[in-house]
């Protein structure tokens, strides 16, 4: 599970090393891909948010982290505000245009990869709790229909 608060926190690392690097005239490539992953991290749990897995009702947490996810979201577009103006007052428009295409193509590779194995993940659990369920309740019923050929002396 994607941990909201952990990807703003990484975001806002991300942010103030590239304020630093550009600052001092250095390459801010990495800073620039850290915040690209943690944006995606947090696009990953407002969407998880959105559309939780149906046994989270049980535990009660989907609220919580649907609160989460929003308030983390929230800052986090402040921060890519930030780190747009820094982008564009150090390489100009054409630089930001640029950094735009390659988040966004940034997001759609860790979307196809990385969020694909955290649904095949859920998917996993969701279809072990689904069998092991069916499996408890055909052991019931086996059990309620031993019991009733016992009562009635078929077995």
């Amino acid at each position: 599970m994607i941990d909201p608060l952990t990807a703003l926190s990484v975001a806002s690392t991300a942010v103030s090393q590239l304020r630093q690097l550009a600052s001092a005239g250095r390459d801010t490539s990495q800073a620039l891909t850290k915040f690209a992953g943690a944006w995606a991290d947090l696009n990953e749990a407002e969407r998880r948010a959105k559309n939780p897995p149906w046994y989270k009702s049980f535990s009660g947490s989907m609220e919580r982290e649907a609160a989460e996810a929003f308030a983390a979201k929230r800052k986090a577009e402040a921060l890519k505000k930030e780190l747009e103006n820094t982008i564009r007052f150090v390489y100009g428009p054409s630089g930001l245009q640029e950094y735009k295409d390659t988040l966004r193509q940034m997001r759609e590779q860790k979307r196809k990869n990385e969020h694909r194995k955290q649904q095949l993940q859920q998917a996993i659990i969701e279809w072990t709790l689904g069998i092991v369920i069916f499996v408890v309740l055909i052991g019931v019923m086996g059990g309620v229909y031993y019991y009733i050929g016992v009562k009635a002396g078929r077995l």
